[in-house]
């Protein structure tokens, strides 16, 4: 799982291992098993605590306490190019690098992956707590967002006033608060909010380095998608890779989770990822502008203290 390209061979790790290939891809199927049975142990909603202690990181990050330190969750997605063409409907993991992938959506808390993956993770410590995969590398990061567990069940994930952070490609409501698109990014006020949540969500730009960088093997999967099943297997190598990537957080802190950050820039991601997509249409919210605008006025009236 630590390596991508011509040397991820099976080949090359059966005659590394002394075994046959056959036994390398039983004995992977068993270990892939036997760390999935560890997912709601290490992939998780945090408690109150800890949900406490990424709030007190928002403040601390800005220098004041107010609704920002609701946001104690961002969302990110991502790219798990496929090193081949798919023969199972190829053209739906067309991405816009030219490239074949997944889309992967993950959240991350600011304390401590759809091939699209959506992954939602902690700012500080970079653990992951919601994800969704399955999705094609041709789908809308706005779409894959749907798949997740802070869209499909928002009061349950979410309390209170709590929020997350997005870019401008997601919609806004009131638990999800992205980044302002044109014509309203040009404003100054607009600029300065969007300067700041863009500080705070570079945390999720190094939690995707952090899973890259350790399991490069999402960097250029080789799994044949020749069927739907091959589809499922290709979804469980990402899945893996975020229970083990939590699992060495929880072994060895966050420390180790910032080694491998730089591994995988904003640079390598847009290469992954390509253009920026257009967010959806006809999405926004009035409750979520609101809350946004409130925001913005609360940075706005500490600048100007």
């Amino acid at each position: 799982m630590g390596r991508y390209g011509n040397g991820a061979s099976l080949e090359d790790i059966a005659r590394t291992a002394g075994c046959s290939e056959g036994a390398v891809e039983k004995y992977t199927e068993r270990c892939f098993r036997a760390i999935e049975s560890f997912h709601d142990t290490f992939v998780c909603l945090p408690t109150t605590q800890e949900k406490e202690q990424e709030k007190r990181w928002v403040d601390d990050h800005l220098g004041f306490s107010g609704t920002w330190r609701e946001g104690w969750v961002m969302y990110d997605g991502t790219i798990v190019v496929l090193y081949a063409k798919p023969a199972l409907n190829g053209d739906a993991y067309f991405t816009r690098k030219s490239n074949y992938g997944l889309n992967v959506q993950v959240s991350s808390q600011f304390y401590i992956l759809q091939l699209l993956t959506r992954i939602g993770n902690l700012p500080s410590n970079l653990r992951i707590v919601d994800y969704s995969h399955g999705m094609t590398g041709s789908a809308h990061d706005a779409w894959a967002f749907e798949h997740t567990a802070a869209a499909k069940h928002p009061n349950w994930f979410f309390a209170r006033d709590e929020f997350a952070w997005a870019d401008s490609a997601y919609a806004v409501n009131s638990r999800t608060i992205p980044v302002h698109k044109k014509p309203a990014a040009l404003l100054p006020e607009n600029i300065t909010f969007d300067r700041a949540v863009a500080n705070l969500r570079v945390r999720s730009e190094h939690c995707m380095g952090a899973l890259k960088g350790r399991f490069q093997c999402l960097r250029g999967l080789r799994v044949h998608i020749n069927s739907k099943h091959q589809h499922i297997s290709a979804c469980q190598w990402i899945t893996v890779s975020i229970i083990l990537h939590n699992i060495v957080i929880e072994v060895e802190g966050d420390q180790r989770g910032a080694y491998f950050a730089p591994f995988h820039t904003r640079h390598e991601e847009v290469e992954d990822r390509g253009p920026h997509d257009e967010p959806l249409a006809g999405e926004d919210n009035v409750d979520g502008d609101t809350k946004r605008k409130k925001l913005v006025e609360e940075l706005v009236a500490f600048r100007q203290m």
